[in-house]
């Protein structure tokens, strides 16, 4: 079985448009944020794009909590 993982350039745009949606629409980002299989069942997301957008929002939620606002030195 020989699959291939490497995203072609259709899939890489509907990882960049997926998530400009969601930046753009307040609705689709608060789901995003509580429940983000229903965003992406949505934004129809299936196959490497859904791993990827899941992956996107998870960051996002998460890093937000990592970094400091005052900053790393202080």
């Amino acid at each position: 079985m020989d699959m291939d993982t490497t995203p072609s350039q259709d899939e890489a745009q509907e990882i960049l448009d997926a998530l400009r949606q969601i930046q753009a629409n307040p609705e689709l980002r608060a789901e995003a944020e509580t429940n983000p299989e229903g965003a992406m069942d949505r934004l129809g997301l299936s196959g490497i794009a859904r791993h990827a957008v899941a992956f996107a929002i998870a960051g996002a939620l998460v890093v937000p909590h990592l970094v400091k606002p005052e900053g790393f030195w202080t």
